[in-house]
């Protein structure tokens, strides 16, 4: 891999991660176009999914931080047997937890089913850009009043179970996650904060997961200046969308997503069909 590669490698990942464009869905549409049936170097994709985790680091440190001392302060509670959510930080915390049971319940029965093949069909995601489109054309049209201090937990729920589906390639993580807060009555500012929250143990499940692959493959060859050159753009990348993504919430102009992933179905359709090759 050359430091052009890795820098190119790293600006996609960083955007398609947090842009509701789906990341999976464009690795497949590619892997099909150039007729290859894997992700490229496992371990260096492990790497840049540390990237832009950084970039949610970087973007929600002080909700981060506070979600935290909140998790060890309410630990300590129920090891005391008071346990305590009212306050907004152990509701918030709350709300991570539940959202995150139904991801992790659907990436444990797709290894358990094995129904990788699945992830990597270009039908599917072409279907699922469709979906995705739909999405974020209603964001726009919804409106929402609820934050981390009345929010119920259904919609906490609800988001979580639309994260879980958004394992199927084409159809975005960040957007419905955001798509899923909005529809249950979340202010959009704070649908998308906790989308973004949510991404955490999202992102490191995959990391542990494809380092599992990585670990029983073995052989990983470093090239130091060229990983970290693609960390970098992934990271720069990742925290440039998602305050690409604040200001179009707030605009009200998620429309822009639904276009592209329109046109990008069609051209997966395409390339499905063999009408578009290399």
């Amino acid at each position: 891999m050359t430091m052009l590669q890795a820098l190119i490698a790293g600006v996609i990942q960083g955007l398609t991660e947090f842009l509701p464009i789906s990341s999976s869905g464009h690795l497949v549409i590619f892997n099909q176009l150039l007729g290859e049936s894997g992700g490229g170097d496992l371990a260096f994709t492990v790497f840049l999914h540390l990237a832009t985790l950084l970039a949610v680091v970087i973007c929600f440190w002080k909700d981060i931080w506070t979600l935290i001392r909140t998790f060890f302060a309410a630990l300590w509670d129920l090891l005391r047997g008071k346990p305590n959510f009212k306050t907004p930080e152990r509701r918030f915390l709350l709300m991570v937890v539940i959202a995150t049971i139904p991801a992790v319940a659907a990436g444990l029965l797709i290894k358990l089913l094995d129904l990788d093949s699945v992830l990597e069909n270009i039908f599917v995601v072409a279907a699922m850009l469709i979906l995705t489109a739909a999405f974020m054309f209603l964001v726009d049209r919804l409106k929402g009043a609820y934050d981390e201090t009345d929010a119920p937990y259904r919609v906490s729920l609800l988001t979580g179970c639309l994260q879980a589906v958004a394992i199927l390639p084409g159809l975005s993580r960040s957007g419905s996650t955001i798509f899923g807060g909005v529809l249950g009555g979340f202010k959009k500012e704070f649908a998308v904060k906790f989308a973004f929250i949510l991404s955490i143990p999202a992102i490191l499940g995959a990391a542990v997961l494809e380092g599992y692959d990585v670990i029983k493959t073995g052989g990983i060859e470093i090239n130091f200046l060229n990983w970290a050159a693609g960390f970098v753009a992934a990271a720069v990348c990742g925290v440039l969308a998602i305050k690409f993504i604040k200001v179009l919430i707030r605009n009200n102009k998620f429309w822009v997503f639904g276009i592209y992933c329109l046109l990008a179905s069609v051209f997966a359709f395409l390339v499905g069909f063999h009408v578009i090759h290399v």
